[in-house]
Parts: structure tokens; C-alpha cells; sequence
């Protein structure tokens, strides 16, 4: 006997433990503290796994657009509750979730085709600068280093002229 009043009192205790979640939870629900809605949500859960618990961890991850477990919260829901009440709601959303997640796929599929598209012109861009084809003179290290080689010839020439040290007015000073 002494067993099954403590069993009694552990259900009672977890039974306490998911209504003070799924109060804080529903609280967060209301002022669309959706994250937070769904902790409390899969806390009451997990102290109790009550089936209708399942309807509202399907709606806070609806409302965070996590699509994927939003359907599986609804779909679970309706397993365990086969004759809900709003099982018809339920079906509809199911409905609209998954519409909203192939578009939301295609939406990802048409930004990586894009991506792709860029990385594919910057890779011929790339390609068109090493082209063998292309001419020296158009090229803008062949310019850099025309402009090298002028320089170090024109200093060249300046340091290495034999016209001596130029004189000026005050005269220079002479080492022996």
C-alpha cells in the first residue's frame, strides 16, 4: 500500500510542476514571448506528458516558424487525441504549415541558385584575368612593372652620372 501513495503523491507532484509551467507558459504565449512560451510548454511535458500539452508546443513553434516541429507536435497531438475537438483547426494548420515550408524552400533554393550564379561569375572573372589569350599590355601587373623598371632606370641614371656634385652660391665643402 505504502507504494502506491507514493506513486500517488509523485503523480501529484508532477501533475503541480506541468500546471505552474504551462501557466508561466501560457502567460509567455499571450505576450508572444514565443521562446520562452515553448521552454515552459515542453517543461509541463516532460513533468507530464499531458497530450493537449503537444497543441500548445505546436502553436509556440508555429509562431516561431519552426515548421518542422510545429507539424510534428500536430501530428502527434492528433494521434494521442484522435477525437480532439478541433482536430479540423488542427488539420488546417497542419495544412498551411506545410505550404508555407515549401515555400520557404524554395525561397532557400532560389537564394542558393543566386549564390551560385555569383560564385559562378566571379570564378570566370577570375579566369578571364588569367586567360593566356588576353594581351601583356592589358594587364595591370605588366603596367606596375613598366613603372618599376622606369623609376629604378631614372635613379639609376641620376646616382650613377659622373657630372660630379652640382655647385651652388654658398660653395661646397671639400673632403680630402
Amino acid at each position: 500500500v505504502g507504494s502506491g501513495a507514493g506513486r500517488a503523491r509523485a503523480d501529484d507532484d508532477a501533475t503541480r510542476a506541468a500546471k505552474r509551467h504551462y501557466a508561466k507558459g501560457d502567460k509567455l504565449f499571450a505576450l508572444g514571448k514565443f521562446d520562452q512560451a515553448l521552454v515552459e510548454f515542453e517543461a509541463a511535458y516532460e513533468a507530464r506528458p499531458l497530450p493537449k500539452l503537444l497543441f500548445n508546443i505546436g502553436q509556440a513553434h508555429r509562431n516561431l516558424d519552426h515548421y518542422d516541429q510545429a507539424i510534428f507536435a500536430y501530428r502527434k497531438y492528433l494521434r494521442e487525441v484522435p477525437d480532439a475537438d478541433n482536430r479540423e483547426a488542427v488539420e488546417k494548420l497542419i495544412e498551411d504549415l506545410e505550404a508555407k515550408q515549401a515555400e520557404a524552400e524554395a525561397r532557400d533554393r532560389d537564394r542558393q541558385a543566386d549564390l551560385d550564379r555569383e560564385r559562378a561569375r566571379e570564378l570566370a572573372r577570375q579566369r578571364a584575368d588569367r586567360d593566356p589569350g588576353k594581351p601583356v599590355y592589358t594587364r595591370w601587373w605588366f603596367w606596375g612593372g613598366i613603372a618599376a623598371v622606369a623609376g629604378a632606370s631614372a635613379g639609376g641614371y641620376f646616382l650613377l652620372r659622373d657630372d660630379g656634385i652640382p655647385s651652388t652660391d654658398l660653395g661646397n665643402v671639400v673632403f680630402d
